[in-house]
């Protein structure tokens, strides 16, 4: 490791500039390279959700179904809050996942980008326990209205206004998600749809093209 790391940081010289999705990874590249990197977060098609202001009951996760998900997080916590729970997404994680699920929690597998933006249109809340560097699906549940109850680190610090947008848990565990979720319970009818939507708008494509493109031209 000691070798690929030189030879990591001498490729790494030779980079004209950096620029990073979010403050977490400027951070990193600040730490592994030295090297500032502005951040320009990267374009979320925002305009294709249509929130329906009348949520419905079920709780949504939309995710690649792997380890570093941790989806069990998810799974179990839902297991013991009998809240329903619809898990949208493929991966080998599927048959372990299935294992833990009471029959609240439902694995819809893949969806077409239309039908996921339906389902996240019309739900209760989206729920997420990976720390994510940016976390695209994050920033579709809210440009869909969708309040995000999520773990308190990394990208989604960045992406998920907390009272406003959505909600943390703080600690990578089940019983940190089944409080946060409980809290959400409670004050669930706080949070607006339109209002939720409009402070996504700011992840869209546009806005990527004017700051990457001012980014180059620098």
């Amino acid at each position: 490791m000691n070798v690929f790391r030189k030879w990591d940081r001498k490729a790494a010289s030779r980079v004209h500039a950096f620029a990073a999705i979010s403050q977490t990874i400027s951070r990193r590249i600040a730490d592994a390279y030295g090297r500032s990197a502005p951040v320009i977060y990267p374009p979320v098609d925002v305009e294709r959700f249509r929130p329906n202001k009348h949520r419905e009951d079920f709780y949504i996760t939309v995710s690649r179904l792997v380890p570093h998900k941790r989806m069990d997080i998810i799974v179990q916590a839902f297991a013991k809050l009998h809240l329903p729970l619809l898990v949208i997404g493929e991966g080998h994680e599927l048959a372990r996942l299935q294992s833990m699920a009471t029959h609240n929690i439902k694995f819809l597998g893949y969806e077409s980008d239309e039908k996921v933006s339906e389902y996240l249109g019309i739900a209760r809340a989206f729920v997420s326990a990976s720390e994510e560097d940016f976390g695209i699906a994050i920033v579709e549940a809210q440009a869909a209205g969708c309040p995000v109850i999520a773990y308190g680190k990394g990208g989604a610090l960045e992406t998920v206004i907390d009272g406003e947008t959505g909600m943390f848990f703080p600690e990578q565990s089940v019983q940190s998600m089944i409080e946060a979720v409980s809290r959400f319970e409670h004050m669930a009818s706080n949070f607006n749809t339109d209002a939720i939507k409009q402070k996504a708008q700011k992840f869209s494509k546009a806005r990527f093209k004017e700051e990457f493109r001012t980014f180059v031209d620098g």
